[in-house]
C-alpha cells in the first residue's frame, strides 16, 4: 500500500498537465467497443495518405518553450498538425498550450497505418502471384 499515491477522478472535463505525465499502469483513452460505433465505411487510399505525411526531427522553438509546451531542448520526432489536418483531419485537435495552436492525436493515426500495411500486403501478394505464373 503506497500512502503517497494520489487518486484523481475527473468526469466530463479537461485535465491539463504541464511537463511529463508518467503512468506505471495502462493508459486507456476513448473507447474501441464496436457496439458504441456507427461505422461509416472503410479507410480508402490509406497508403497514398501515409505517403503524403512528412515526418521530421525537431527541437522546440523559443515560442514553445516560453508557452511551457516543451521545456526540454532535446531532439524529437513528429509531424506537422497543419499538414496532417489536410490528410487526416480526424487526428488533429486544438492544442492545450494556447488558442489557435493544433496538436496531433497520434493514436488516431494507427488505423490509417494498419490499412496502409494491408494495402501493401495485397500488392506484395499480387506481385508474388504474378511472379509464380
Amino acid at each position: 500500500n503506497n500512502s503517497s499515491a494520489v487518486q484523481l477522478n475527473v468526469s466530463n472535463t479537461q485535465v491539463t498537465v504541464t511537463g511529463t505525465l508518467a503512468a506505471t499502469g495502462d493508459v486507456i483513452t476513448n473507447y474501441s467497443d464496436i457496439r458504441l460505433k456507427n461505422v461509416s465505411g472503410p479507410i480508402l487510399n490509406a497508403l497514398d495518405k501515409v505517403a503524403q505525411i512528412e515526418p521530421f526531427y525537431y527541437t522546440p522553438n523559443q515560442r514553445a518553450v516560453s508557452m511551457g509546451a516543451d521545456t526540454e531542448m532535446r531532439q524529437r520526432i513528429g509531424v506537422s498538425a497543419q499538414q496532417l489536418q489536410e490528410i487526416l483531419p480526424e487526428a488533429v485537435c486544438d492544442a492545450p498550450v494556447g488558442e489557435g495552436y493544433l496538436t496531433v492525436q497520434y493514436e488516431r493515426i494507427v488505423p490509417l497505418l494498419i490499412e496502409a500495411i494491408k494495402e501493401l500486403k495485397a500488392e506484395v501478394d499480387r506481385l508474388n502471384k504474378e511472379k509464380q505464373e
